[in-house]
């Protein structure tokens, strides 16, 4: 089969080394595969027949198109090439509607929320009249701040007393000024730890415990934290695949907190790093992605 790696790294810049394991695992597994950066596409609308290229040539037909949106700027307008080559017939892994919302950390909460899924305690806020009130609903110190939209723990920050918090009221107004911010509660009993779920379909793949490296309160392994085989309990197992069915992603990272009420669902991510989860588990991901891809696109065909 004919297989796209879309990836929304900017011209200039080295490819994720998620995208090229991709690539290398579908050539491996016997297909054609190229990734496709999305700064390289055009369309042309007329006479209601859009055409579409790719480096100023009409674009091929591929089989299968795998997502990688790694964005977090101007995010509605970069994923219209998602949505174009689905109205072109594309099969696409994962499509413009769920993508667009695990992008929006707040329409995630939503969803999971009125899914029933149990996330940690968040307010969200769009004035700073209202952020000792938002402070008083959480209950305590640290509080996590979080910006609508981030990749990698980017946009994350912790204030461990009220009076870092209010120190930074200055720096809270900019970021609040024309946008929303959400607090969660920090889970103390989760020491820096968190649950990486892959999952590929409707099944777990692939599981990681992450640390937080000393110092640092955000588990990422782009970050410094160390990583490791996780030990999944039934319930963030059957937790991480609702989040995902609920999202509508084909797969996703689930990354799950263990509190003293069970388990919660911290973020679902569409573009989930694939390098920690091999290295700490030795499940090469990338694979069971491609795998779903084919059937994918052979049910469409």
């Amino acid at each position: 089969m004919k297989i796209g790696i879309l990836c929304f790294t900017p011209l200039g810049r080295k490819l994720f080394v998620s995208d090229l394991l991709l690539k290398k695992t579908a050539r491996l597994l016997g297909h054609q595969a190229v990734v496709l950066r999305s700064d390289r596409f055009q369309f042309l609308f007329d006479k209601n027949q859009p055409r579409f290229f790719y480096k100023e040539k009409k674009l091929s037909r591929y089989d299968a198109i795998i997502v990688r949106p790694g964005m977090t700027t101007d995010i509605d307008l970069k994923i219209s090439v998602i949505k174009q080559l689905q109205l072109a017939g594309h099969t696409v892994i994962n499509t413009y509607l769920p993508i667009a919302r695990a992008k929006n950390k707040l329409r995630t909460l939503q969803i999971l929320n009125h899914e029933k899924i149990p996330v940690p305690r968040t307010v969200v806020i769009s004035s700073m009249d209202h952020l000792d009130y938002a402070v008083s609903l959480i209950g305590q110190f640290p509080i996590i701040m979080k910006a609508p939209y981030g990749l990698q723990g980017a946009g994350v920050v912790i204030f461990e007393t009220k009076r870092s918090f209010v120190s930074a009221t200055d720096f809270l107004s900019s970021i609040v000024k024309n946008n929303v911010v959400i607090m969660q509660e920090y889970v103390r009993e989760a020491k820096g730890k968190d649950i990486r779920i892959f999952v590929v379909g409707n099944a777990v793949v692939a599981a990681m415990e992450r640390k937080a490296k000393k110092g640092e309160f955000r588990a990422n392994f782009h970050l410094g934290g160390s990583i490791q085989v996780a030990d999944l309990r039934e319930e963030e197992r059957k937790f991480a695949i609702q989040a995902t069915r609920a999202l509508g992603l084909d797969y996703a990272g689930v990354d799950i907190l263990r509190t003293n009420d069970g388990a919660k669902v911290l973020e679902v991510n569409s573009c989930p790093g694939l390098e920690g989860i091999s290295q700490a588990t030795g499940i090469n991901v990338a694979e069971h992605i491609i795998k779903y891809a084919v059937k994918k696109a052979l049910l469409h065909k």
